[in-house]
């Protein structure tokens, strides 16, 4: 092998070692302490536009890898202040913004995570449908528990997540087979006994009362 060659391969190695290097070292990482620095500074944010500004900053900085775990923590923070905000526009705001960046990931349809980012995803638009009372929501949180529910019919997060939507929607033969299912799985499951129970007698009284 000439010299000229081995000059050639030195320099082709030590620019595939400095692309590994930035792509998978200094990006993931700097994509990182942005979105640990907005975490430090969100309190001295006064609007809703002014809190999807600095989130957006390390949600779009470019990495090869971090973009979903990024996303599902942003979603986690959302969900929190989704609980505890009692406007409706502010809410749907809210669930439009990460809806944007779930969308990718979403339709990707794999990852070692995607069910729980189906599962996260349905609680938030749960919670947002409990704030704003708009069906949409509902029916979203309901096609993501139960795209959940067809990748894993025994995981209680959807199975739950199903119960919660039924109950919502009064749908009593829905809501006591899943509580049936659930049941099965749980026989000692105080909680679901008890929230059908609930729901039932909910109903009765209201059919006593037509």
């Amino acid at each position: 092998m000439s010299n000229t060659s081995k000059k050639i391969i030195s320099v082709l190695v030590a620019a595939f070692v400095l692309s590994v290097t930035f792509y998978g070292s200094f990006l993931p990482m700097r994509k990182a302490q942005i979105f640990i620095n907005t975490m430090q500074n969100l309190r001295s944010l006064r609007s809703v536009a002014d809190f999807e500004n600095a989130l957006a900053e390390p949600l779009d900085a470019p990495s090869p890898i971090g973009q979903e775990e990024l996303v599902r923590n942003t979603t986690n923070i959302i969900l929190g202040l989704v609980q505890q905000n009692d406007k409706p526009e502010i809410v749907s705001e809210l669930v439009d913004y990460v809806e944007k960046y779930y969308r990718p990931i979403i339709e990707r349809g794999r990852g070692m995570s995607f069910e729980q980012n189906l599962y996260l995803l349905g609680a938030l638009h749960e919670a947002a449908f409990i704030k704003t009372k708009n069906p949409a929501q509902l029916q979203a949180a309901k096609n993501y528990y139960l795209k959940g529910l067809e990748l894993g019919p025994k995981r209680p997060q959807f199975l739950y997540g199903m119960f919660d939507v039924y109950r919502t929607e009064g749908n009593v033969e829905a809501a006591k087979a899943i509580a049936a299912q659930i049941l099965s799985q749980w026989p000692d499951d105080k909680r679901a006994q008890k929230g059908l129970q609930d729901f039932l007698d909910y109903v009765a009284r209201l059919t006593n009362k037509k």
